[in-house]
This record gives C-alpha cells, structure tokens and sequence, in this order.
C-alpha cells in the first residue's frame, strides 16, 4: 500500500501493548486519588482526538469530563479545575509549546497532570503521571488513553467489560491492516476523483466527529493547503446546508453508535441536493475479533486508520504536495 510500512506499524502496535500494564497502572493510581474530573487538554490535533475520545466515554462515566484547549485554559481558567480534577494530555514531539506551557501552569497550581510523549522531551519534566511512547499512527493514541481512562472507569464499576475490551485489543493492529487494505482501493478512488477540488465540506458526529475535524485541520488544511469545512451532523443543517449545490464536495462519515441517526439525516438530504457527495459508513469497515459491543468505542481508531492512514497518502501522491512539508507551521515564531 502507497506510503504504508506495515513492518513498521506492527511494531508500534507492538510498543502500545507492550505499555499495557504501566499504562493500567496510571488508571490504578488515578482511582486511588480518587479523582473528581477529567480535563482533557492540548493544541490541535491532541484536542480533536481527546474530542473523540472524551464522547466515547463520557455516557459510561459520572465523572465530570471536559476538553479544554491548552491556550484558552491558561488565559481564562476554569473554576470546575481544582486539585481534585486530573489534567491528561500528550504530545507527539514532546515540545509543543502550549502543551508544555500548561503542564507547567496546572502544576503550579497543584493540579497533577498525565501525559504521554516521547522520553527526554520537555513535557516530562511537568508531568505527574508520565508514560513515554514514540509511537505513529493516531490509533495508537487511542488505545494508548483507553488503557489509562477505562481501567480508571472499570475500578469505579463503570466499565465492567474493560477485561473483555483488552482481550479483543491483543490483536486489534491485525483487524486495522485489514480495514486500510480494504480501504486502499476505495481512499485512491476518491483522492483521485476529489483532489482537485476547491472546497470540501466534511461531515461527522459522535465518537469520530474529532477525527472528521482533525483530518480536516491537520491533513487537508495544514499538511495539504486545502480549503475545507468541518460540521458536525447536528449542526450540518443550522448553517452549513446552504451552502451545498451542484459544485460543492461534500463527504459524509458514517457512524455506528447512537447519532448515526443524525448522519443518516444528512444522508437523505445530500442524496437530494448534493451532486458531488462521498459517504464512507464504518459499519462496511468492523474490525475482524472485536465484539460489536465495541465498535463504537474503537471506530476513531477505524476511522483515523482509514482517513489519515490511507486517504492522506492518496491525496499526497495526487497533488504533489508533501504531508511534511509546512509554509508557516512550526517554521519561525508567530
């Protein structure tokens, strides 16, 4: 598969489970705190995952759970944050500065923060409950915090099935490949038809309204300089509706929990008034040993998998325009 090293990505799935138990660990160490909220915070593509990731458990939890952007925490506070919540956050590099900045900021005001981020970067040294990962893939980032936030939950009696969940996880990266390779076919007929565009509507809800925003964010704005806009299904048809036509590129991602009711909406209108519409549905993309008890929990995993793990690649090798390569991103101060 275009721009997939499978060796590779075994191996990092390999890593994640090898962390299991020290992960765990935290979630032990959580519970006997005897936490009273969950802050879940970072910048960019960390927000829009823990935005999945805070919706897909929040029904199963009464622990108050909020997702908070790192800069906006630091500047205006938040009264329901105090020395009984928990700070968890994560970085890839390990040095991204509003991250870095309110680790700092929580532990001065004696909040304990969880993170998970490479070793020797600068966000260890402001972290309470660190485990250090270099991992790729945003799966991997998924079911690295499950393991810390639902066996927090399992020990509160909230999430009985968390053993049988870890079970089906043992070989969950297998299911994945399986789900990209069935895809593939599928991400390059779409990149090929769409890449042109000049304007892309994307559209999502539930557990994977996070990934329809953070693939819109980071792969096709930041990584690929396509103009784009995200929309939740709910929201889809207080605004947003008005703008589809006959010109427009839209693409709807199908959910398999509770709101994909509210998808189906969008569904029926754009099979009236869009002409150029892609609806990808997760329900033709289950991963092979895991319970459908599951699905939805896991469907960020599957659709990080399908979209930033294959799409990207596609549209990468059709506009020319490399994922790595940034004009403003990182590249001097702003």
């Amino acid at each position: 598969m275009l721009g997939f090293e499978k060796e590779k990505y075994v191996e990092m799935g390999n890593l994640v489970q090898s962390k299991r138990t020290e992960l765990e660990a935290i979630g032990q160490k959580l519970y006997e705190r005897n936490v009273k909220s969950i802050f879940f915070t970072g910048v960019g593509g960390t927000t829009a995952e823990f935005t999945s990731l805070k919706k897909a458990i929040e029904n199963k939890t009464a622990l108050p759970t909020y997702v908070v952007n790192a800069a906006e925490l630091m500047a205006e506070g938040c009264k329901q944050l105090n020395k009984d919540s928990i700070v968890i956050t994560g970085s890839k590099s390990g040095d991204t500065k509003e991250t870095v900045a309110v680790a700092k900021w929580c532990q001065e005001r004696g909040i304990e923060v969880v993170a998970i981020t490479k070793e020797g970067t600068p966000l260890c040294d402001h972290v309470d409950y660190l485990c250090t990962m270099d991992t790729l893939g945003v799966e991997n980032t998924y079911l690295s915090f499950y393991y810390i936030v639902l066996k927090l939950l399992n020990l509160r009696g909230e999430f009985d099935d968390y053993n049988e969940f870890v079970k089906d996880m043992e070989h969950v990266h297998e299911s994945l490949i399986k789900v990209k390779e069935k895809f593939d076919p599928i991400a390059e007929e779409i990149a090929k038809k769409t890449y042109k565009e000049p304007y892309q509507i994307w559209i999502g809800s539930g557990t994977v309204w996070g990934d329809v925003y953070m693939f819109t964010m980071c792969i096709l704005e930041e990584m690929q300089w396509k103009r784009t806009k995200a929309v939740s299904s709910p929201e889809f048809f207080h605004g947003t509706l008005e703008l589809v036509d006959e010109d427009t590129c839209v693409f709807l991602l199908k959910g398999v929990g509770k709101c994909r009711s509210l998808d189906e909406r969008v569904e029926k209108f754009l099979n009236q008034y869009a002409e150029k519409k892609i609806v990808i549905d997760l329900n033709d993309y289950k991963l092979e040993g895991v319970s459908d008890k599951f699905a939805d929990l896991c469907s960020p995993m599957v659709a990080e998998t399908i979209l930033t793990g294959r799409l990207a690649s596609h549209v990468e090798h059709h506009t020319g325009h490399s994922l790595a390569f940034r004009r403003y991103y990182r590249q001097f101060d702003y």
